[in-house]
């Protein structure tokens, strides 16, 4: 391989790596994005734009070039500025959705949204508190990995421990509990007020990055108890004050539990959702009625959205709810791979925790669609029309990819040392000539991989034992491309000075 190609291959790996299966798995979904959005907007741009179908597709286009050029932005961001910064980004993110409830934006009985002044621009704080609960969590428990074996991460639920250890439980509360605990209970029940599916989501993945990194099974029984009785006692103390949607959630639970409520005079809006996605889904069958040609996407609650899923299997059929699926999971066992690749903690619970967010968030939205589950309002990642989803998605993307990027050009330069020690160890110390300061010429001995040296080959004195002369000692001078290589065991100078072999 020439320099210029492996400096090439420098330049790609700098600014354009990470792991490129991921990469081909976002613009697949991009893809697939535009033409889910094209079909499923028709309806709504003939009834509220006149007929310009056009509309929402030009806008998703806009969207997916913004996440395309956040993820590649983001991929260049080393993932050590997420460590030194983790408890100032979540900070922020807290600030921000606080803010929700002082001047947040409603879209359909939902306080979830916050508008960027003189920009009419608005963004789920929500989004921003998954990535940074995420990057705080595993920051945490990397900083921790020595000792975490043994280490507690709640005080004593006994009083008596509490009595005869006050001490050792007050040390646990301070430097483990709060620390870690307090901004995962904080997150989930600020969200929790007014969407409950994305708290349960940041709760499953904040479990799953305590189990995978090494918290005692003991201490996650424990902390499942403690959280079972605050969300309890958050739901009654809601119920009470009459604040939130917990009425929305119970309604939604009664009507998934409940009949189907066709055969009623009135059904709810829930019923009516989860019959017509049921329908949408019956009528795509195995190989779907084909784009664009779809009969429900009228009657479907936004099938560009919240039923994004069953819309797709209404014109896709079985085949593409497969293909869908097969993505995201591909998505999670891409990451997996970057995270095995992962040497240190930090890089390894942040890819894994980023890519459970994505995960179980396009699984709810899928078991919505097929009515497994009671109505979330989920979005299905980088598919379903939006801005802020897509945008936090593909943030969460590029985090992933940055690590994977940084990890291979560890990886690279590993092999790289690993070859160059390998050719000093066997092979190509060769002898110069140089000239001195008196104008005298000597030869001294170096070594040099011949496609990294970067030294010319005109000029190199070329030693080979074996084609040596008895009547002349005198080493062979050749001036071109060096086609031989030796041994240079049979007269290396230990004597020599380090430096002339480097």
């Amino acid at each position: 391989m020439s320099a210029n190609q492996k400096k090439k291959n420098s330049i790609y790996r700098e600014f354009i790596g990470g792991d490129k299966t991921l990469w081909m798995i976002i613009v697949i979904l991009c893809i697939f994005s535009i033409l889910v959005v094209y079909s499923s907007t028709a309806s709504m741009a003939y009834r509220k734009l006149d007929g310009d179908t056009s509309h929402f597709l030009i806008v998703q286009v806009r969207f997916i070039m913004m996440g395309l050029t956040t993820i590649y932005l983001t991929h260049l961001i080393s993932y050590r500025r997420y460590f030194k910064n983790a408890r100032r980004l979540f900070r922020l993110s807290i600030v921000l959705m606080l803010l929700t409830f002082v001047i947040g934006v409603t879209y359909n009985g939902a306080t979830r949204w916050l508008e960027i002044p003189f920009t009419g621009i608005t963004f789920q704080p929500a989004e921003l508190i998954k990535i940074t609960l995420v990057i705080n969590t595993a920051a945490f428990l990397a900083s921790k990995q020595k000792i975490i074996g043994g280490m507690p991460i709640l005080p004593s639920f006994h009083k008596s421990d509490w009595a005869r250890n006050p001490e050792r439980n007050r040390r646990i509360l301070h430097e483990i509990t709060i620390p870690l605990l307090m901004p995962m209970a904080l997150s989930c029940v600020l969200i929790m007020v007014s969407n409950l599916s994305t708290a349960l989501i940041i709760a499953a993945t904040c479990l799953i990055v305590l189990i995978i990194g090494r918290v005692r099974w003991s201490e996650i029984g424990r902390l499942i108890m403690a959280a079972l009785v605050i969300f309890l006692f958050v739901v009654v103390t809601l119920k009470l004050m009459n604040v939130g949607r917990v009425d929305t959630w119970m309604s939604r639970v009664e009507n998934f539990v409940s009949s189907d409520g066709e055969a009623d005079e009135e059904i709810s809006d829930e019923q009516f959702q989860a019959h017509q996605a049921k329908m949408a889904v019956a009528s795509g069958w195995i190989m779907g009625r084909g784009p664009g040609n779809s009969t429900q996407r009228s009657n479907l609650p936004h099938p560009y959205s919240d039923y994004a899923y069953a819309f797709i299997i209404e014109e896709y059929g079985f085949l593409g709810a497969i293909f869908v699926l097969g993505c995201y999971l591909w998505i999670f066992y891409r990451s997996i791979v970057i995270f095995r690749k992962c040497d240190t903690a930090f890089p390894a619970l942040l890819v894994l925790g980023l890519s459970l967010t994505i995960t179980l968030q396009a699984l709810l939205h899928m078991l919505v669609s097929v009515d497994a589950t009671p109505v979330t309002g989920q979005t299905l990642p980088l598919i379903s029309l939006g801005g802020s989803s897509l945008l936090f998605t593909c943030i969460s993307l590029g985090i992933i990819l940055g690590v994977s990027r940084r990890q291979n050009m560890l990886e690279y330069r590993r092999k790289i040392e690993e070859k160059r020690r390998l050719n000093i160890d066997e092979w190509q110390h060769i002898m110069i000539a140089e000239e001195r300061d008196d104008g005298t010429m000597v030869n001294k001995i170096k070594s040099f991989e011949e496609e990294e040296s970067g030294m010319p080959y005109h000029g190199i004195v070329w030693y080979n034992p074996d084609d040596e002369d008895e009547n002349d000692k005198e080493p062979e001078i050749r001036y071109g491309e060096v086609t031989e290589k030796w041994n240079y065991g049979d007269y290396y100078d230990e004597n020599e000075k380090e430096e002339d072999y480097r």
